[in-house]
């Protein structure tokens, strides 16, 4: 067949035996010439002598979709035409039959126009002839800001040559940056700039859309220069290490030159390369794109939750070779199955997400890709997935802040805020496309891409070339889509897997948002933030989610001793009421504050639940197993065995299928009790009211009540009132939350008078009681401690107690200056508040401790009942 260039490889047999095979269309893996071969696998791992152990290519469970069964659903979706015959190109993204409807998209609908633009700007700096006068640079995004640049994309990446002619940007018609790329495509270049690979694919496309078989000659010629230079390079580094580790083999080149922008560049270039071009590139593409799998290919199919599963890098590559020599077919039906069980293990049915948001997330772009080839590989059509659809329809909208200026995130990639096709844009793109007739996926879309498609993808870097996809599948917006309370959404989001509530007071750009999220369930890149919340209203957010808000004292909970919760540790929602005129949840942090969990690995190999079933685990001093259950956690519990076996046999992530990591756990910072309940009230005007039953033991401790801000956020009134209540009045110096973030923090109180307009945002902040309130709020802003020079300082309104428990009773009222403040009064025995505004109607909150420490809410308006949050919580678990 060809010449494998790889070392020999020490193989486990994994000898798992596929469930019910179903049809395997033309690439059966009973014929797969990769089936006896070792994978280079993220499931590798070392044996007891260090050795490095490779599964087999065909010894993975490619059937294996774990024990949660799925439904499709394929109402809705769009048809996806199936790939063309092995060795007709191009068939990554889309086959010779669509290309007159992409050149279509690119010229009559606004987002192919602009995604069209995008693509232009790059291959003309690329080639020497950018002109930033021409049509393709506007609008111009930089105004000479940078270098002298005007335009609408980053070309300050490319890393052009300066341009020779005097007082001439580097960008503008460069001389030698025309020479740079004339030599490649004359064969005479000795190097170039590394960043040409991403722009090589993108003028395969144009010359595609142009019938530009001139322009296709050249690049031909230049793809071919430029692949040899990077061998070259490649084969001078490895040389360098081998020199290093004599007598060690080197491992298989993992990815091709260029990466997948090589296999994009021969894919879309195809029938204009000569045979010559064709064999040299399929040579490289034989020799490096077989050996690594994608996340999820021999992992437990129950716990395949990372979103590296969508690394589509890994899917264009092998594809380049469909059908051909050198095709590892067992490659993608290894991803199909990553992507496959992500969508099942790292969605939830609500929509929610396991690993918060990044990365790419659902990654439509692969949705697709084996959309089209159902035929080839009897694979299903994973957009009909019912997570899927319920994360485009349910979570993401809900997701979007009152104002739709941006979406809620949460961990690593976080924030409230979150532009930039608020998600990752090959899924915004992807729903569009694969949801043509769907109201809520195109409001979505909507704004997520911008209501100028400002936000169309403008680099073609990363893990995946984002523009030439968005050129792909460009898609318009219904223009007049453009009311997100005609379409049926409701008011609240919750999952109870997640332990996460999103509810709003309604869909205009003033209304009040909350958001309580307690991590049921953690995610890769979580904080210690059990029962944060975040608060927008009055058109601004006030409190975002978490930006690399590591520990408990940069988030909106409260903080003990200035202690930190473990980041990994669950919370667990108790309770949840949703009525018209009401919502409110119950989380319960204390597991979070008992306990400190370790991850185990065994040194050499990997655990299975025959090492605990024999004792075998070592288990350090001082360390117990966890026996909760992923259940334990959560409020909406599944009969799923998965769910209902202890962590201590916790499937591995990332080992191959058997494995576990088994989870163990020491005392953390015991407390008695830690309840939040929190809730938005709606009506003429609302508010939310937060509540926490919160106990170390029975000593005075330090409490701190702590609400993360936006940087611009000030305090500008603290009135201490005779009856025990305090109001903190909060204004932002930036209202429309336009402005940059400066390098300089703005001060936490005012040394000056501010003058505030009326009609500007406010956030009223009113303590209605609080047990050892002597100490004064104040608002603290200082360095994030993990990383201070990488990520921005933190914020946070800070209300503090020393008590034995503090009892915070918190009502918080997004409104502009002018508009009426509420009076609230507590009767006689403080066990019940009236909230009344001017309007002559009154909320009377009526407060009841209950057996288990938690305060019981009864709210009622103008004596009519609106609201019940009186559910003894279930007991502590152990």
């Amino acid at each position: 067949m060809f010449s494998l260039r790889f070392p020999p490889f020490l193989g486990l047999a994994l000898s798992v035996l596929p469930a019910a095979e179903p049809d395997q269309g033309r690439y059966p893996i009973a014929t797969s010439p990769f089936r006896e071969t070792p994978a280079n696998s993220y499931s590798n791992y070392k044996d007891a002598d260090g050795r490095t152990i490779h599964p087999i290519w065909g010894d993975a469970p490619f059937f294996d979709f774990g024990s949660r069964p799925i439904t499709m659903d394929p109402k809705g979706v769009v048809p996806i035409p199936q790939t063309p015959a092995p060795g007709v190109h191009p068939r990554i993204l889309f086959g010779p039959d669509q290309v007159a409807d992409i050149r279509r998209r690119v010229r009559e609908t606004r987002a192919g126009r602009e995604a069209w633009k995008n693509i232009l700007s790059w291959t003309e700096a690329m080639k020497g002839t950018y002109d930033d006068t021409a049509d393709y640079t506007k609008p111009d995004r930089f105004n000479g800001g940078f270098q002298g640049l005007r335009g609408r994309v980053d070309l300050f990446r490319l890393g052009l040559p300066d341009n020779p002619q005097k007082g001439v940007p580097r960008y503008r018609d460069n001389p030698a940056a025309a020479a740079v790329y004339a030599a490649l495509v004359d064969g005479s270049a000795e190097d170039f700039p590394p960043f040409y690979w991403n722009i090589l694919p993108l003028e395969a496309f144009r010359c595609l859309i142009d019938e530009d078989r001139d322009g296709a000659r050249k690049l031909g010629a230049a793809l071919i220069t430029a692949l040899r230079i990077t061998q070259s390079k490649r084969d001078a580094e490895r040389a360098m290490q081998q020199a290093k580790t004599p007598g060690k083999p080197l491992p298989p080149i993992e990815q091709p030159a260029g990466t997948f922008q090589l296999a994009f560049a021969y894919d879309l270039l195809f029938n204009d390369l000569t045979t010559d071009q064709r064999a040299t590139i399929q040579e490289e593409l034989r020799n490096t794109t077989w050996s690594h799998d994608n996340y999820g290919t021999f992992n437990t199919a129950e716990t395949s939750r990372s979103n590296w599963a969508t690394f589509s890098y890994w899917l264009y590559q092998v594809l380049a070779l469909e059908g051909q020599p050198g095709f590892n077919d067992l490659k993608v039906r290894g991803m199909f199955r990553g992507w496959r069980n992500l969508l099942t293990y790292g969605w939830y049915p609500s929509g929610a997400t396991f690993e918060g948001e990044g990365k790419n997330q659902v990654g439509m772009d692969g949705v697709l890709i084996f959309a089209a080839r159902q035929n080839d590989y009897g694979f299903e059509n994973l957009a009909a997935h019912p997570y899927l659809r319920a994360y485009a329809r349910h979570f993401l909208p809900h997701s979007l802040n009152p104002m739709v200026t941006g979406f809620h995130k949460y961990d690593l990639l976080g924030g409230s805020r979150s532009s930039s096709a608020g998600f990752a844009p090959m899924d915004a793109i992807g729903f569009k496309h694969a949801f043509p007739e769907d109201k809520v996926v195109d409001f979505v879309y909507r704004k997520s891409i911008g209501e100028n498609y400002e936000n169309i993808p403008h680099r073609p870097d990363g893990y995946y070339n984002a523009l030439l996809y968005a050129a792909v599948f460009a898609e318009d917006f219904d223009p007049a889509n453009d009311d997100p309370a005609e379409l049926g959404l409701g008011h609240t989001f919750f999952c109870g897997e997640r332990s996460l509530l999103m509810t709003r007071s309604g869909w205009d750009p003033g209304a009040t948002m909350l958001n309580l999220h307690t991590r049921g369930a953690n995610g890769g890149h979580p904080f210690a933030d059990r029962n944060a919340v975040m608060i927008a209203g009055a058109g601004r957010i006030w409190s975002p989610n978490g930006y690399a808000s590591f520990n408990s004292d940069e988030n909106s909970l409260v903080v003990i001793d200035g202690k930190s919760q473990n980041r990994q540790v669950p919370g667990r929602m108790v309770e949840y009421v949703d009525t018209p005129m009401a919502t409110f949840a119950v989380g319960d942090a204390k597991y979070a504050w008992d306990w400190d969990w370790r991850r185990l690995e065994k040194r050499g190999g990997y655990y299975t639940s025959d090492d605990v079933l024999n004792n075998r685990i070592e288990i350090p001093a001082g360390f117990e197993p966890v026996a909760n259950t992923p259940n334990d956690f959560a409020y909406k519990k599944h009969p799923y065995a998965y769910l209902n076996r202890s962590l201590f046999e916790l499937g591995h992530w990332i080992h191959p299928k058997g494995a576990i990591s088994p989870m163990v756990r020491t005392p953390l910072l015991p407390v008695q009790r830690a309840f939040r309940t929190a809730g938005l009230i709606r009506g003429t005007h609302p508010y939310i009211l937060m509540v926490d039953d919160i106990q170390k033991d029975d000593s005075t401790t330090r409490y701190d009540w702590g609400l993360l801000l936006e940087y611009d956020v000030q305090m500008v009134k603290l009135d201490q009132k005779a009856d025990g209540q305090t109001d903190i009045l909060l204004w932002g110096a930036d209202p429309s939350q336009t402005a940059k973030r400066p390098a300089e923090a703005v001060p936490p109180m005012p040394d000056r008078t501010v003058h505030i307009a009326e009609g500007e945002p406010m956030l009223l902040v009113r303590i209605l009681h609080r047990n050892g309130g002597e100490l004064a709020p104040e608002i603290i802003e200082r360095p994030n401690q993990d990383n201070p020079k990488r990520y921005p300082a933190i914020r946070r309104l800070v209300i503090p107690s020393e008590s034995v428990s503090p009892d915070f009773k918190v009502l918080i009222y997004p409104h502009r200056l002018g508009a009426p403040l509420p009076e609230t009064k507590w009767n006689a025995d403080r066990t019940a508040v009236t909230v009344r505004f001017s309007e002559g109607w009154t909320d009377e909150i009526r407060f009841d401790r209950g057996a288990g420490g938690k305060t019981h809410v009864q709210l009622v308006r103008n004596g009519s009942p609106l609201a019940n949050v009186n559910q003894e919580p279930p007991p502590p678990l152990r």
